[in-house]
């Protein structure tokens, strides 16, 4: 039953949200924002909030694709389902709804503070493409990849987003710094979740064609899911190379650079090759896997990033 729990809430995904926006905060925007004495918008304590609201989006996203998904989970993941085998679908769209109304209280709190309620209109637009994405969307053709790939990359906009005001109080050069390493992390984001997402989309093909899904590796087949995956990470790696080469050129600390091409570039071309090889199931749940430990690299490098500066 634990482990069936960890996979419906994704409690290693909900600590990344997390983690990814306190270091982008604490570890990047704070600094020089300290550094030049200007106040913040949220406090230590409202940023908390902020995040937990984050995290609650998140995972309501989750409980509604387990909700829906679980017919399909029974053939893919069997030892994993949570629905019906530990909890109803009724009492699970209870707690879905529970999620999503706590959620929308805290929204609605925070943007009384900050004293900007037009703001609330973000919660239930990111609530509402999530549970598209769940019970529409995510059997469509790349429409659904591409949403999640999206909110993935705006949990770490959405940072710099809160504390915008603060933000542009500080000097331009510090400003086109900062605003470049949010950039650079949200592509970042970006890419790797939509390249799992099309991997994770070949390795469900036999149980999401039952239940009449429409996903890429579906209607347009296996070799063409499988190339798309492999352009997406081609465009990474490029990216990468750009990143490498900037940091190099600017003198960036050797620990960086080093991290960067241990941690980050090497494996990207690894999952190249395992991806141009791979061919079954198991092959493509173990770049699947990989891809998890890239995006946690990838995470990891912003406070490497703060303190070698």
């Amino acid at each position: 039953m634990v482990k069936a729990l960890l996979k419906f809430i994704r409690l290693p995904n909900l600590i990344i949200v997390a983690l990814t926006q306190y270091l982008l905060l604490y570890g990047l925007l704070v600094p020089f924002l300290e550094q030049e004495s200007i106040g913040r918008s949220l406090d230590n304590f409202h940023f908390l909030l902020f995040v937990i609201d984050t995290v609650l989006i998140t995972l309501s996203g989750n409980i509604i694709n387990d909700i829906v998904d679980y017919p399909i989970d029974k053939r893919n993941r069997p030892d994993t389902v949570f629905v019906s085998q530990f909890i109803s679908v009724k009492n699970a769209y209870i707690l879905y709804t529970i999620v999503v109304l706590l959620g929308f209280v805290i929204a609605f709190y925070l943007a009384d503070y900050i004293n900007q309620l037009g703001l609330l209109i973000i919660y239930p637009i990111a609530v509402l493409s999530l549970y598209l994405y769940s019970t529409y969307f995510k059997k469509r053709i790349l429409i659904g990849n591409l949403i999640v790939s999206l909110f993935c990359a705006g949990v770490a906009f959405f940072v710099l987003f809160a504390e915008r005001n603060a933000y542009f109080l500080l000097e331009i050069d510090i400003q086109k710094q900062v605003y470049q390493v949010f950039f650079a992390y949200t592509l970042f984001a970006f890419l790797t979740t939509l390249y799992r997402e099309i991997i994770k989309d070949i390795e469900d093909k036999e149980g999401d064609e039952k239940e009449g899904c429409k996903t890429l590796p579906i209607v347009m087949g296996q070799k063409t899911a499988k190339n798309t995956a492999l352009t997406t990470l081609g465009i990474f790696i490029l990216f990468m190379i750009y990143m490498i080469y900037n940091l190099i050129i600017n003198n960036y600390h050797f620990i960086l650079i080093a991290y960067t091409l241990l941690f980050i570039f090497i494996p990207s071309l690894y999952l190249l090759l395992k991806t141009i090889k791979a061919n079954e199931n198991t092959h493509f749940h173990h770049i699947s896997q990989i891809t998890k430990l890239l995006m946690l690299s990838g995470l990891i490098m912003v406070p490497i990033y703060y303190y070698t500066f």
